[in-house]
């Protein structure tokens, strides 16, 4: 629960939030996608009315996304093996087929989110699992 003096001693700041979820986008240059948010969070939650939530929410799917990609790998791994026995050709195209989607909701998901917080709004990312509460 947080503290109602802090509370009242938040500042608004669309730009910084809006930052945190662009900042996911650095996915691509290894995990900066998910170190950055950590430390805006982690900086500012005391700071910026809302980053507590907007924090907590994308670290949230960040992981979740990385969860996901690590069960695709693993299952993407399991049809190399399998075409050995001519069975994981097909799992290798359909796996190919549903890894385009996936890696678009690393890039359009966060863009949205940013966009969002921007106008002062909070988005809610689909597909996230609540690890943190």
């Amino acid at each position: 629960m947080e503290n109602p003096i802090i509370k009242n001693t938040l500042k608004e700041d669309h730009s910084t939030l809006a930052l945190l979820h662009y900042s996911q986008l650095l996915n691509f240059f290894g995990f900066f996608g998910i170190i950055i948010p950590v430390v805006l969070w982690s900086t500012k939650k005391n700071e910026i009315k809302g980053m507590d939530e907007h924090g907590k929410h994308v670290i949230n799917y960040q992981l979740s996304m990385l969860l996901y990609g690590v069960i695709y790998a693993m299952l993407f791994v399991i049809s190399i093996l399998l075409t050995f026995v001519f069975i994981g050709f097909v799992f290798i195209i359909i796996l190919s087929i549903l890894g385009i989607p996936l890696a678009l909701l690393l890039i359009v998901y966060p863009i949205i989110g940013g966009i969002a917080a921007s106008k002062g709004e909070f988005y809610n990312y689909p597909l996230t699992i609540k690890f943190i509460r």
